[in-house]
């Protein structure tokens, strides 16, 4: 059975997560007139019980309990799945239908924004879905990503209970040609991350990079530096202007943007890059380099000279 497009307009910010969405998607409905904006909907948010029970009451508990393991009622395990080749694109385009069109039943507003970092791996399959769909990407600095990852409670990536067998999160053993693959086994959750980091990342930019519909913005540009209300302008006109002449109208309201919502700041188990070992840097410089290189991050001389030291000492 072939799935049936949805026209809503749609707006979608996607994301390894750690990268400031959820409040985004916060602030947005007090800005942009008419929108809907909804965070990770229909999928389990483990520190947020009062969201899961609503889910339950919304969706079904069958669905956002065992459900929650089956790409057919989780877009993170649809992503993981499609990713590793476990599920065909027929068959992905028909779960996205099916699972946000029971989203979406109840949504009146006419513009419809979801940040929502399940979506990586079906990301480029999101247009045919949604025609009239717009897809914003925000990139983060690894290493305070890899450092914001490992310090929060709500991320379950590569935990304890992050179990292999249930294949959740992509893994390199999950790609044949991946050069990982047979040291996965072996490697820290740190070089885990680094490599989920790039595998996410690199996918994204390679699929969708030349559309007309999809914009990147730096999570720094948008929510940390200075700059960042020209940053955030520019990403409110491109997500209320689209192709087809729909627009909606948005106050920029900068005091917004000192919200802080969904920190880890307080908590980090491990230290700020420049207290780390020559050898952290060489591994996240070995998985994430390029794309560190592309965005400008990675630039300090004494990153440059921890990678430097630590290349020095593997070859000696």
């Amino acid at each position: 059975m072939k799935f049936i497009p949805i026209y809503k307009h749609s707006v979608f910010i996607v994301s390894t997560g750690r990268t400031g969405t959820k409040f985004i998607g916060k602030v947005l409905p007090s800005m942009i007139d008419d929108c809907y904006s909804t965070h990770e909907p229909a999928g389990v948010f483990v520190t947020d019980r009062n969201k899961w029970k609503k889910d339950i009451k919304k969706y079904g508990f069958l669905r956002m309990t065992v459900g929650q393991l089956t790409p057919k009622y989780s877009m993170y395990k649809l992503s993981s799945d499609r990713r590793a080749g476990r599920v065909n694109d027929d068959k992905a385009l028909r779960y996205i239908e099916q699972m946000r069109k029971s989203v979406l039943k109840d949504v009146i507003p006419e513009l419809y924004v979801e940040s929502n970092n399940h979506l990586h791996g079906i990301v480029d399959l999101l247009e045919k879905v949604f025609p009239n769909s717009k897809v914003v990407f925000v990139i983060r600095d690894p290493r305070t990503w890899i450092r914001s990852v490992m310090s929060t409670k709500a991320s379950l990536l590569y935990s304890k209970i992050d179990f292999p067998f249930l294949n959740m999160s992509m893994k390199a053993t999950d790609f044949k040609d991946d050069p990982y693959a047979q040291k996965w086994k072996n490697m820290s959750k740190f070089e885990k991350l680094c490599w989920y980091y790039n595998k996410l990342n690199s996918f994204i930019l390679e699929k969708m990079s030349s559309k007309a519909n999809f914009k990147v913005f730096r999570y720094e540009d948008l929510l940390i530096n200075q700059d960042r209300e020209k940053y955030f302008k520019e990403f409110l006109d491109f997500i209320t202007n689209f192709e087809d002449g729909f627009s909606k109208n948005y106050e920029f309201k900068p005091q917004l943007l000192n919200r802080k919502i969904n920190s880890s700041s307080k908590n980090y188990v491990i230290p700020h890059w420049k207290e780390w070992k020559n050898k952290e840097a060489v591994i996240v410089e070995k998985h994430c380099g390029q794309l560190m290189k592309k965005f400008n991050y990675g630039q300090e001389s004494e990153w440059r000279e921890k990678v430097e030291k630590g290349y020095r000492f593997e070859i000696a």
